[in-house]
């Protein structure tokens, strides 16, 4: 059986172009990945936000913002807070959102496989936000060379500017390359598992609840877990009472 969604192919056969496509898709992640710590701008760093302007830009609300939740939940827990950098979920977010449109999915069952596959580029860009931080520890002693003799070293501006391209740049060439391989597997794995899995009568609010626990920890409230787990309990007993 052939799966069409796996593949656009034009009327002769060949697989489209997508270079172009794929450009916008590496400034779109380094552009919203700066909101993170170069530029502080409330809720312009959120995956509802990337999921939102995704929607405006490919038209395909439903995926996006299904995707764009599940992750804005997933590592809500999670905070920056001194030397803590957590989790980037803009690049599965994104990642996700290109691999869902490209593949033409629209069944939730077979987008969590996507999302999965793209589940560890969080760690990876997280990786990435604390090497440059090391990388620019170098500054300090620039900027105290400066303030001795600002007229021979280059001052907090420059500085400044020079720190945020070079995230900027290595965010884009690093997407690249993770929104390659996000495509690889899904075309190699997705093929496999799509029999087994697409008729699962599996929703986005399922997603969406599985990726609430992040949510709900990030209550850091002890009773706040305990209706989670007799919500989950209760609906478990109820799923096979009806069964």
């Amino acid at each position: 059986m052939v799966y069409t969604f796996f593949l656009r192919v034009n009327h002769h056969g060949r697989i489209r172009d997508s270079s172009s496509r794929h450009h916008s898709q590496r400034f779109f992640f380094a552009l919203f990945s700066s909101f993170r710590f170069l530029v502080n701008l409330p809720l312009l760093d959120r995956p509802l936000t990337l999921g939102f302007a995704w929607g405006l830009c490919m038209g395909n609300w439903a995926q996006s913002l299904g995707v764009s939740l599940f992750f804005e939940l997933l590592w809500l827990d999670i905070f920056p807070a001194g030397t803590i950098v957590p989790p980037n979920p803009l690049a599965p977010a994104l990642a996700s959102l290109a691999a869902v449109s490209y593949f033409g999915v629209s069944k939730p069952a077979l987008a969590a496989v996507v999302m999965l596959l793209a589940l560890p580029l969080g760690g990876i860009f997280a990786w990435i936000e604390r090497w440059h931080r090391q990388y620019e520890n170098d500054v300090h002693n620039r900027l105290i060379r400066w303030v001795k003799s600002p007229e021979r070293v280059p001052g907090p501006a420059a500085l400044t500017r020079r720190s945020a391209m070079l995230l900027f740049c290595v965010n884009m060439a690093a997407f690249a390359v993770a929104v390659a391989c996000v495509m690889t597997l899904t075309y190699i794995l997705l093929p496999r598992v799509a029999p087994f899995i697409q008729d699962i009568p599996l929703k986005w609010p399922h997603l969406w609840g599985v990726a609430s626990i992040g949510a709900v920890l990030s209550l850091r409230y002890r009773p706040a877990y305990a209706v989670l787990l007799i919500g989950a309990g209760l609906a478990l007993v109820g799923h096979l009472l009806a069964g």
